[in-house]
C-alpha cells in the first residue's frame, strides 16, 4: 500500500520553481499532504524534457519530482499573469521559488511585496549563493556548488583528482533545508500570525553538511584530499576486497567494534599493535590497516565475510549497483506504482496519517481552469 502523509493537509503551497531544488522542496510538502500548485511558464519547466521518457512521452524525472501537485501556466511577463499570481499569493500559505536573486523583484514581487500582499506568507527562495553577498548574482547548478563548496575536492580516488558525486546533492541538500525551514516557519506562524522570508543558499547548504571535513579544515593543518572508498578519519571504515575479489563495505568507527573485528578475524595482536590503539590512531594508519584487514579476509569469499562480520554485530554489506539496491528496497514500499502504472520512488519519511495513492505529476497547464476558483475561494 502506498502511503502519503496528511500532516500538512490544509496548507497551500505555490511552487514557482523549476528543475530540482525548489520543486523537490515543494514535492516533499506535497507528499506530507499540502496542496501544491506548480506554476510554470507557457513553455513549461525545463525538466519536462529530461529523459528517460515513458511510452506516452512524459519525462520520468519530471514525474518523480512533481507528483501530487496541481499544474497551471502563467506568463509572469504579462499584466494578466501577474494579476493571477498576486491573487494566488493572497490565498496561499507558502511560496517556493528558485529564480536567480532579483528576478522575482523585477517581475514585481520582491520579498517585502510578497509579505505585504500576504503578511502570513512563508516565502522560500533557493538560490546558488543566497539572496545577498558578493556571489548572489552568480548562476549555479549542482555541478557548480559541488565544485565551489569543496565537495569535489574530497570526493574521488585516494589522493585525487576530485570528482562530482553521482547524484545532484547540491540541489537535494538545499531542498531538504528549505522544507525544514517551511515546517519551522509554519510552526512559528501558529504563535505569531506572521509569515517570513526564508533564504536558502545551495552553496551554504552543501557546505554546512561537511561534518568531519569542515572540522578538520577549521581545527587542524591537515591536507584534506579524497580518500577513495575509505573514511578520512576512522579506520577500518571503507570498502575491502574479499578472497574472491569482490568488494565488501565494512564500517568500524569505535574501539569496541574494532575489538570485535580483531576477535572474529583471529587477529588479537591488532588490539596491542602500535598505531591501532584508538579510532584516531587507526585513521592515521588507514592504509596499513587496510592491507592487514584484506589479508585477514583472503580466506573467505564476500558472502562469508558478510555472514561472519554481521554475526559479530559489525556493520558490513555488499557494494550494490542501483538496480540491486532498488530490488533490496522493495520490502519497504520505497518503489511505488501510481494509478496509471508508473513506477517511482516514495519519499524518505513514514508517518501514520496516510492516504493510499500518489497522484501523477500534472500535464502542462492541466489545472488552469481552477485558477480563478483558487483566487476567489
Amino acid at each position: 500500500m502506498v502511503r502519503v502523509s496528511l500532516a500538512l493537509e490544509g496548507v497551500r503551497v505555490l511552487d514557482l520553481s523549476r528543475v530540482l531544488s525548489g520543486p523537490l522542496c515543494a514535492r516533499i510538502l506535497a507528499d506530507l499532504g499540502a496542496e501544491v500548485i506548480k506554476v510554470e511558464p507557457p513553455g513549461g519547466d525545463d525538466s519536462r524534457h529530461f529523459g528517460p521518457f515513458t511510452e506516452a512521452g512524459d519525462s520520468t524525472y519530471f514525474r518523480l519530482i512533481n507528483r501530487n501537485k496541481y499544474g497551471v501556466t502563467l506568463d509572469l511577463k504579462t499584466d494578466e499573469g501577474r494579476r493571477k499570481l498576486e491573487g494566488l499569493i493572497r490565498r496561499s500559505d507558502v511560496l517556493v521559488e528558485n529564480f536567480r536573486p532579483g528576478v522575482l523583484a523585477r517581475l514585481g514581487f520582491p520579498a517585502d511585496e510578497l509579505l505585504r500582499v500576504n503578511p502570513g506568507l512563508i516565502a522560500v527562495s533557493v538560490s546558488g549563493f543566497g539572496q545577498t553577498g558578493p556571489l548572489a548574482s552568480r548562476p549555479a547548478y549542482d555541478l557548480i556548488v559541488q565544485a565551489m563548496s569543496g565537495l569535489m575536492s574530497v570526493t574521488g580516488p585516494d589522493g585525487g583528482p576530485g570528482v562530482r558525486v553521482g547524484i545532484s546533492i547540491g540541489d537535494i541538500v538545499p531542498a531538504l533545508y528549505a522544507a525544514v525551514g517551511v515546517l519551522a516557519a509554519l510552526r512559528e506562524r501558529e504563535s505569531t500570525g506572521r509569515g517570513q522570508h526564508i533564504d536558502v543558499s545551495m552553496f551554504e547548504g552543501l557546505l554546512s553538511v561537511f561534518e568531519s571535513n569542515a572540522m578538520r579544515a577549521l581545527h587542524t593543518d591537515e591536507e584534506i584530499t579524497p580518500t577513495g572508498a575509505h573514511h578520512a578519519v576512522s579506520a577500518p571504515y571503507g570498502v575491502f576486497t574479499a578472497g574472491d575479489g569482490r568488494a565488501v563495505a565494512i564500517g568500524v568507527a569505535s574501539d569496541s567494534l574494532f575489538e570485535r573485528l580483531a576477535t572474529v578475524l583471529g587477529r588479537p595482536e591488532w588490539l596491542t599493535a602500535p598505531g591501532y590503539g584508538s579510532d584516531a590512531e587507526r585513521g592515521h594508519n588507514r592504509e596499513r590497516l587496510r592491507l592487514e584487514v584484506e589479508a585477514a579476509l583472503a580466506g573467505m569469499d564476500a558472502e562469508e565475510v558478510q555472514r561472519v562480520l554481521a554475526g559479530a554485530g559489525i556493520p558490513c554489506g555488499p557494494v550494490l549497483d542501483v538496480r540491486e539496491a532498488l530490488a533490496l528496497a522493495e520490502g519497504r514500499d520505497l518503489i511505488v506504482t501510481e494509478p496509471d502504472g508508473f513506477r517511482t520512488l516514495a519519499g524518505g519519511v513514514r508517518t501514520t496519517g496516510t492516504v493510499t495513492e500518489f497522484r501523477p505529476a500534472p500535464a502542462l497547464g492541466e489545472h488552469d481552469h481552477l485558477i480563478e476558483g483558487w483566487i476567489d475561494g
